[in-house]
Formats: structure tokens, sequence, C-alpha cells
């Protein structure tokens, strides 16, 4: 018998499902409403003798008990694995000495945590929390809300955590490495990182407490004060409320995201669960991800004194970039091409003046409710954003407006769609739609950039359009992330250099011509070559390299090169970071590509230990994985160009 199916004989179906489903038996089976999508009438079944489950509604989603964790979890096989290996008393493997030393420490994290989250909490209901309790109730929170979000205090005292944990038998060690004290700088003492404080625990997707938010109640800067980066807290890749937002998003395939941890908690409050914020930080890629598991529709729910900021504008261009994508057949000018388009649908609901989701839905539900609602299509969105940043009345901002708009709506693969869009941009400009679609054409053969791939930053206002160029008589290429790193490669000697030396921070191994996959994960053996040949260069004249290239390479040189002689200047210091930046992003997509293709060899391995190797495998890509999102995610202190050469 292999591993799975030894789990799968020890796991109980109706046992597992009826956890998190209200279950009834209906003859020999057992009935309840599907919990991955909204319906009135059950249409969710679980069959005991066959131990699966099926929805027989709209989602046809179905499956065994590892298809079922995974879905409800937002889990890959190998986290529904070790879950379900556990519940079933299965040992998977042994553990060397490390790992469960590892595991041991982490374990004392979390217990250290969720006692921090109960210090507070206590001191929340404590005489000297009434400073706390007197804010939340000037912002409406109430005490169910408190209780679910468990809220809390920390006392202004210096070390009144310290002690506490510190009688409870951790060290002052444990007690640092969690981010709950901090160290004076001469080693000498130690004192509470959260002093008079309103505490906000975060939590993962499974409750457990990582970290916490806490905001001044006193006046003192900052307003709000985070946990610091720990083996368990990186604000980069987690969401608040995530935990508690999860069964909304999945039943209604939705999410909302906010900037605060109130504007959360008044959601949650008045019914509206798929809600959740960021980390006081703009949302990143990784963020995106993970409700990308649940989610197939995003609203980011921006201030209006920040909605047209550069920094925003990334955070909207991130999302469609972090979002799966799926090949579409398309025909133009009687080819049949594959397009890739986003498997989601990301909206911006801009919030009236002065106002934040707290207060808005507090004051008046229904105009939340239609704010969401009527969230803007991103192409909408960057249509009011230019419409009210651009004189229309001259030329030169008519210009302007045309050049902002076009790569935006040439991004857009439904044909109908950019029509429409076509059209509205002519009449903005009051000219003929025909002078749009020439103007459109002429951008689309200028260069290239595949929604979704990252190729360039919103913020160096040099977008290039999609699209694509012929290369010779029947062949096209897209201008995509691997042709992005490329001409990142080309424009300077040590820009490979520096590449590696972040890969070399993440534990991993130089940029390779493996790299070179494109969106469909086939390997492009041109770019390939071309790869091989700057990295033989090394810091060689790039000229004198295109001397030593055959015709053929030649050609895909010139055209990467080219597609960038007609884009406006950009700071130079930014193309450098979003190079290296891009860069380590193509190296995520092949490791997500190896990854998938493990989970293919594992489920069609037949040997218990066969599987346990290719579990081992994926664990180790996984953790590159990781590694690799924490150098992306917190490249904003990156080094310059300047002082890496």
């Amino acid at each position: 018998m292999s591993l799975v199916d030894d789990i799968k004989q020890r796991v109980d179906i109706v046992e597992l499902v009826s956890e998190s489903v209200s279950i009834k038996k209906a003859g020999r089976t057992y009935k309840g409403l599907c919990p991955f999508h909204q319906e009135k009438t059950p249409s969710f079944i679980v069959f005991p003798e066959t131990q699966t489950w099926h929805c027989f509604g709209s989602c046809g989603e179905g499956g065994d008990v590892f298809t079922f964790v995974q879905k409800r979890d937002g889990a890959d096989f190998g986290e529904a694995l070790r879950l379900l290996a556990q519940r079933a008393g299965v040992q998977l493997q042994a553990q060397s000495e490390e790992a469960v030393e590892e595991a041991r420490e982490r374990d004392r994290l979390f217990s250290l945590l969720e006692a921090a989250a109960a210090f507070f909490v206590e001191h929340l209901a404590a005489p000297d929390g009434e400073i706390a309790r007197a804010y939340l109730t000037t912002r409406g929170v109430g005490q169910e809300a408190r209780a679910e979000f468990r809220l809390g205090y920390s006392p202004p005292a210096w070390r009144a955590l310290f002690t506490r944990l510190m009688a409870g038998g951790y060290s002052r060690q444990e007690l640092a490495e969690a981010g709950l004290v901090v160290e004076k700088e001469d080693g000498s003492a130690f004192y509470d990182r959260f002093r008079n404080r309103l505490m906000f625990p975060i939590s993962d997707g499974r409750g457990r407490v990582l970290g916490f938010g806490a905001r001044s109640l006193d006046g003192s800067d900052p307003k709000y004060l985070n946990s610091p980066q720990t083996p368990l807290f990186d604000k980069g890749r987690l969401l608040y409320g995530l935990d508690k937002a999860r069964p909304a998003i999945m039943a209604s395939e939705t999410a909302v995201i906010v900037e605060g941890y109130m504007d959360v908690i008044a959601a949650h409050e008045s019914g509206f669960r798929n809600v959740v914020a960021g980390m006081g930080t703009a949302i990143g890629e990784a963020q995106f991800q993970s409700l990308a598991r649940w989610a197939r529709r995003f609203v980011l729910a921006l201030d209006a004194d920040s909605a047209g900021s550069a920094a925003t504008l990334r955070g909207v261009d991130v999302a469609t970039e972090a979002l799966p994508g799926e090949s579409v057949p398309t025909f133009a000018g009687g080819l049949l091409r594959f397009e890739q388009r986003l498997k989601g649908e990301v909206r911006v609901a801009v919030l009236p003046e002065g106002l934040d989701p707290d207060d808005i839905i507090r004051h008046d539900r229904g105009a939340w409710e239609k704010l969401i609602a009527e969230a803007s299509s991103l192409v909408d969105y960057h249509f009011a954003l230019a419409r009210a940043e651009e004189d229309l009345s001259d030329a030169k901002g008519k210009a302007r407006f045309a050049r902002r708009l076009l790569p935006i709506i040439a991004a857009v693969t439904d044909q109908v769609e950019r029509a429409s869009y076509v059209e509205r941009l002519a009449r903005h400009l009051q000219v003929d739609a025909q002078v749009v679609e020439q103007e459109l054409a002429a951008a689309r053969t200028r260069g290239a950039r595949i929604q979704g791939a990252g190729v360039r930053s919103q913020e160096s206002g040099a977008v290039p359009p999609p699209g694509s160029w012929l290369l010779s008589p029947g062949s096209t290429r897209h201008f995509g992330l691997k042709e992005y790193t490329l001409s990142f490669l080309m424009r300077d000697a040590g820009a490979l250099a520096a590449v590696n030396q972040e890969l070399g921070h993440a534990g991993l191994e130089p940029l390779c011509a493996a790299d070179l996959i494109d969106a469909a994960d086939r390997p492009d053996p041109a770019a390939q070559a071309l790869f091989g040949a700057l990295d033989r260069a090394g810091g060689g004249d790039r000229l004198s390299l295109r001397a030593s290239l055959d015709k053929d390479l030649r050609q895909l040189f010139d055209w990467i090169k080219g597609s960038w002689a007609n884009e406006p200047e950009a700071d130079e210091q930014l193309l450098w970071r979003d190079g290296i930046t891009q860069a380590l992003r193509l190296r995520r997509r092949r490791l997500t590509n190896d990854r998938d293709l493990l989970r293919l060899a594992m489920e069609d391995a037949e040997e218990p230990d066969e599987r346990t190797r290719h579990l081992v495998g994926l664990e180790r890509i996984s953790r590159q994985i990781h590694a690799l999102d924490r150098v992306i995610h917190g490249r904003s202190s990156l080094r310059t160009k300047q002082s890496v050469v």
C-alpha cells in the first residue's frame, strides 16, 4: 500500500469535511452547502463508500481528502500531505536532528507569541487598559469584534511583557527572536518593543499568531508599529484578517483589500467578511498570490489622496503581475496565436475624499456595498486618473493623455473590449477612431508587455505596450519577462554579476540558460543561446559581443536592443533596480515550473520511497521559492548600480 493510500484509509472523509462544512446524512451520502461557492440549495455531496466528495453545483469541484484540504486551505499537495499524515499518525520520513531542532524552535516561537497575545488581551480588560478600551469605543468596535480579533493592550511599563514571559520559562534570546523585545545597543538589557499601544495580533491562514501590529495611543511616533522580520513574521507575505476572511473570500471568489486594521474590523463587524489589509505597506506580489488561491476578483479600496501616487500605481501593476495566467488562442491576420490572459479580475474603488472604509461602512453600509460593486476596471481607473491630471484643451496635453493610455489599452486582449476603449480614447482626443487604431498599431510595433509579466515598473513612465515583432517570415516573438531580462543584461556589463549577487543572498545558484523559459513554461533555445553568449562575455564590451554572434542571434540581439529605442528616458537607478527584480522573477518562474513538474511525477509514482524522494525535492524547491520571495519583496533598500559595481 502506498503512503497516500495509507493516509486515505486512515482519514475518514465525512469526519474531515464535517469539521468545516455542515453536512447531513441523506441516504447513503451526506449533503450540505458547497464551501467553495455561494449557493442556497445544497449541492455538495460526500460519498462515504468511496471516500470522495463532489459539488454538483456551479463550481463542479470534487476529489478526495487530499483535494479537499488543498481547496479548503489553499495548500499545495505537499502541505496537504503533511497535514493529513499528522492527522492519520503516519510518519512521512525520518527527520534529521537539525530538522527536529528547527521544528522545536518554531513551535516554541508559536507558543511564545500565543502567550504574548493572551498577555495583551488580559491587559485590555485590566484597569490600565482603559485608554485602549476608550479608543475602541470611540471607533465603534464592540465586544464581539474585540474578542474575535483578539485585540489587546501593551502596558506602558518598560519590561512588563518581558517579565511575564521570562517567568513563563522563555529565554531573552527567544523573546528577541520573536520580535517582542528590543536589546540595548550595548547589549546590557532588554525592554518591551510595544508599550502603551493598542495591539492587533497578526495571524497566518490557520489562525496562529505570527506577530503584532500596534497603534500608538499617546501620540508618539510611529503611529503604527509592526513586529520586525522574524522566522515567523514576514510583513511582505501576510494579510491582516485573512484567517477570518478566507471562508467569505472562497464563497464569493472576491477579495477586498483595504489599507488599515480598523477598516478590516469595521467591515467584518458589518457583515463584509471578505476584507483584508496589508501590513502598512503596499500590497506585494506574494500577498496577491496567496489570495489568488481562493479569489478570482480583487478590489483595491484606495484613499482618494493616494489613488494617483506612484506607489499605488505600482501596487495596481503588481496585482496583475501576481495573478495566474492562461494561454488563450486568438486569430490575428489569419494566423493562430496564443495570448496570455489573467485568470482573475482586478478592480479599483477610489474612496470619497477624506473618508476611509471604516467611516463609510459605519455611517452608510449601502454606500460601501455600492462602492465595491461598482469598482472600476483597471483601464477605467487609468482613464479617470489621466483625465484628472492632463489638460485636454491643448495638443500637448492630448498627446500625453494618449501616451499614458495607449499601452494600457493595448494590454486588453479581448478585441471587442479593446475596440470600445479605442473609441472612448478617440472621443476624449476628439479625433477619428481610425487615428487611434493607427497609433495603437504603431505602439504595438515599438515595444511589448504581456500583461502580468512585470516587464517594467509603472514608476518609470516607460511601459512598453504589448505586441509582437516579426523576426522572420511566419515567426513572431513576444516581448515578455525573459526578453526584458536579456535586454537588461545587454545594457550593462555588470548587470549579470549584480543579479547573481542577489541570488547568492537567497542561497541560490547564479542565473543560467535553463532559467530562460517563456510564460507557457517552454524552453526558448534562441534566448538561451543569447544568454550563454552574454554569460561567456562576462564584463566584456557588448558591441564586441554582437560581432561574435551568428546571423540569427545577431537578429535577436538587435531586436531586443531596438525594442527600447523609441521609449522615453527613465531614471537609470530605477531601471537598474527593476532589471534585477525582473531577473529574479524569471528564476522564480522556472522554480515554480520545476515544482509543478515534480508534483506531477509524485502523483504518478507508485512506490512510497519514490513519493518520499519527490516530497523531499518539493520541500527543497519550496524553500528556494520562499527565500527568493524574501529577496524580491525586500528590495526596497536595494543598492543602486553605483554601489554594486
